[in-house]
């Protein structure tokens, strides 16, 4: 926890370089309230959106709340923040310090609200903060009559005071999807960006062909790598990033409590707890939301490595320079030697990503199409119960772009994570 003011005070970076992000905006506008003395003149939410949508914002607005309307919406819009985007409450009404759970802070005035009640600040950014994929979270209260004071609320939380414009010509190039979440289609052209309704970002991979596997001289290679060539006939969308615990609504009975809401889940297995608890209900209730005959799935191995080569035929996504791969991928390093665990005298001792257990997602530098972690941090089931990419503990070699290990479907290992991919729906595939 760190002091601040209420006011905007820091740029925001993401963790090891700069770039454009996804953002969403909760705007809740009370007006109408109860109490005569904190009526308010509606205001006009369309100039407000607007204004928030050339910032990059997708808006969803709600009007005059009672507190527990505005408890859920916040929860709710605070669950499916953006992975590594911005997310943004924008509240307009009344405001005044007060007290909410036992601490004295700020209070969001609810409709039925008396001055000293409401909903608490720090309750608002303890959400942000806890749940949804958002690295960034912000608090926009235009509100009469409220004075800056001091409070603490988590990292990468900031609130600002007024209509927030001065705070929005901060936050850098936005994301553009090419579609808002209640609705997907076909990607243009290679890495196209889409936000599901859960917050995950996908990446466009077009029809192609590409050679699978590894040539006989590449270092680290294993015999099921033969080479073949693979059409893929249809396009995908695979998630940008490995899947964050925060979003995750499976079994989280082995999630370790310190665990930052961005890291990838691991120890689940590929049958029972991805596709029966995980898969299956996003598919359950995504009738509308996606084309007619395509699904949430796993991917297959050709669509794994086709996304991960995008054209390339070195032994990893930037090429076959093994020097570089601490700027793409979380393996066994140097730092994770140094720590002396069991399970890392094998690590590099030389090679360092900085990391010497599991990474947030996103930390480090995608490939072509876009796409975060393809070598490294946790490895990615795949629909046949083959595992791809290499994880935090696997060695260069490892994690290579053709290496694959094939696992049972029920294993669990703090090493496997999970990439969705939405795709036309293919035959399960043969045991």
């Amino acid at each position: 926890m760190r002091r601040a003011l209420f006011i905007f005070a820091a740029l925001f970076t993401w963790c090891g370089f700069i770039h454009a992000d996804h953002r969403s905006a909760l705007v809740i506008a009370n007006h109408n309230y109860a109490a005569a003395e904190l009526k308010l003149e509606a205001p006009d939410l369309k100039a407000v959106v607007a204004r928030l949508e050339r910032h990059g914002f997708q808006c969803t607005v709600k009007s005059n709340l009672d507190n527990n309307e505005l408890k859920r919406s916040i929860e709710g819009f605070a669950s499916r923040t953006p992975v590594r985007g911005t997310g943004l409450v924008y509240f307009i009404g009344q405001a005044a310090p007060g007290e909410y759970q036992g601490s004295k802070t700020l209070c969001l005035l609810d409709t039925k609200s008396k001055p000293g009640r409401g909903l608490g600040l720090d309750y608002v950014f303890a959400q942000l903060h806890a749940k949804g994929g958002s690295t960034r979270q912000l608090v926009v209260v235009d509100a009469p009559k409220v004075a800056a004071q001091s409070m603490e609320f988590p990292e990468g939380c900031s609130l600002a005071l007024g209509d927030g414009e001065k705070v929005f010509k901060t936050l850098g190039k936005a994301s553009q999807a090419i579609s808002p979440s209640n609705k997907l289609g076909p990607g243009r052209q290679a890495g196209d960006e889409w936000v599901g309704p859960r917050g995950m970002v996908y990446c466009w991979c077009p029809p192609g062909r590409f050679v699978m596997g590894s040539p006989e001289n590449e270092t680290g290679r294993h015999a099921d790598e033969a080479q073949r060539e693979v059409v893929l006939a249809d396009g995908f969308w695979m998630a940008k990033y490995e899947w964050p615990r925060a979003l995750w609504r499976g079994s989280r009975h082995r999630a370790a409590v310190d665990r930052h809401k961005l890291h990838p889940v691991n120890m689940v297995s590929q049958s029972k707890d991805t596709r029966d608890r995980e898969i299956r209900p996003m598919n359950a209730s995504a009738q509308k939301l996606l084309p007619a005959g395509w699904e949430f799935a796993l991917p297959g191995e050709d669509q794994w490595e086709y996304a991960a080569r995008t054209g390339t035929t070195g032994a990893w996504s930037f090429g076959s320079d093994v020097k570089l791969l601490p700027r793409h991928a979380n393996f066994a390093d140097k730092t994770a030697y140094e720590t002396g665990g069991i399970y890392t005298n094998h690590a590099h001792r030389t090679l360092d990503d900085g990391h010497a257990g599991l990474a947030p997602v996103g930390s480090f530098a995608p490939n072509a199409w876009g796409l975060h972690d393809l070598h490294g941090n946790v490895a990615e089931w795949c629909d046949n119960a083959v595992m791809r990419g290499g994880s935090w503990v696997s060695t260069p070699q490892n994690c290579r772009l053709a290496a694959r290990q094939k696992m049972g479907d029920r294993d669990q290992r703090n090493y496997l994570g999970v990439r969705v991919v939405i795709r036309k729906h293919r035959p399960a595939p043969k045991k």
